[in-house]
C-alpha cells in the first residue's frame, strides 16, 4: 500500500486462506461509520481487489497476491493487514467458482504492527467480503 507507515508481511504462498476479512462477518454486519477491526487482504484500488478475487478463484491466495503486486506499479498494491477501519460503499459483487464476494471500500484508521497500533491518516483501501449464501 502506497507509503503506508507500517510494513505488511505477505504470508507465504498458500498461507492465506480467504479473501477479505473474517468469513463469519457479512457486509450487513459492517454498517458504515462504525469502527471494525479485521485481518485480511486490502488493496489500493477497486480493480486490484477485484482482480485478486478473480485470480484467487483459480490459484491460491498467496499466488494471487504475488500476481497482482507484480502487475502493479506499486510493489505492495495488495497485502495482508490487521487494521481498524470504517466500512464504506459496496462497490459491487464478484462471483467465482470459490463463491461470491462484495468489493468494499474501507477507510483505514490504524494498523497493527508487532502488537502495537499505529494511526494511518486518510487511507482509502478496498477489500473483498464473502457473501453469505444458502447451502442447498
Amino acid at each position: 500500500m502506497r507509503s503506508i507507515s507500517f510494513a505488511l508481511a505477505l504470508l507465504a504462498t498458500g498461507a492465506i486462506s480467504t479473501a477479505g476479512f473474517a468469513e463469519d462477518v457479512s457486509l450487513e454486519q459492517m454498517p458504515e461509520g462504525k469502527i471494525h477491526v479485521g485481518t485480511g487482504v486490502i488493496c489500493d484500488t477497486q480493480d486490484e481487489a477485484t482482480s485478486f478475487v478473480r485470480i484467487m478463484s483459480d490459484q491460491d491466495a498467496g499466488t494471487a497476491l504475488q500476481e497482482i503486486n507484480s502487475q502493479s506499479t506499486t510493489p505492495m498494491a495488495c497485502g495482508m493487514a490487521t487494521v481498524a477501519f470504517r466500512a464504506g460503499k459496496n462497490m459491487g459483487e464478484i462471483r467465482t467458482s470459490k463463491g461470491s464476494f462484495n468489493i468494499v471500500e474501507i477507510q483505514v484508521i490504524a494498523g497493527a504492527v508487532d502488537g502495537a497500533w499505529r494511526m494511518v491518516p486518510n487511507r482509502t483501501q478496498f477489500t473483498a467480503v464473502a457473501v453469505e449464501g444458502l447451502d442447498i
